[in-house]
């Protein structure tokens, strides 16, 4: 069984950015997990612990789970070699 690479790329996408922008705004209203916010502005150059920063940790997200997705999907493909 193959796995469609775009589905699965849009898959991990969405929920890598997700999961940035509920972070932050954890982060920004409870002060919990600071810490892990300051290691994300070490891997993402434009994020920062605000709004903006949310939203454009939203999309650096997105763009790394995207490219994640299909480097697992197309790697599975190729070694079921189905």
């Amino acid at each position: 069984m193959k796995i469609k690479v775009l589905a699965l790329a849009l898959t991990f996408g969405v929920v890598s950015g997700l999961a940035i922008f509920a972070m932050t705004l954890i982060a920004m209203y409870a002060s919990y997990g600071t810490a892990i916010t300051a290691l994300v502005e070490s891997v993402y150059p434009y994020y920062e612990l605000s709004w903006t920063g949310a939203l454009i940790g939203t999309v650096e997200g997105f763009v790394d789970g995207f490219i994640g997705g299909a480097i697992i999907a197309a790697l599975y493909n190729f070694f079921s070699g189905k």
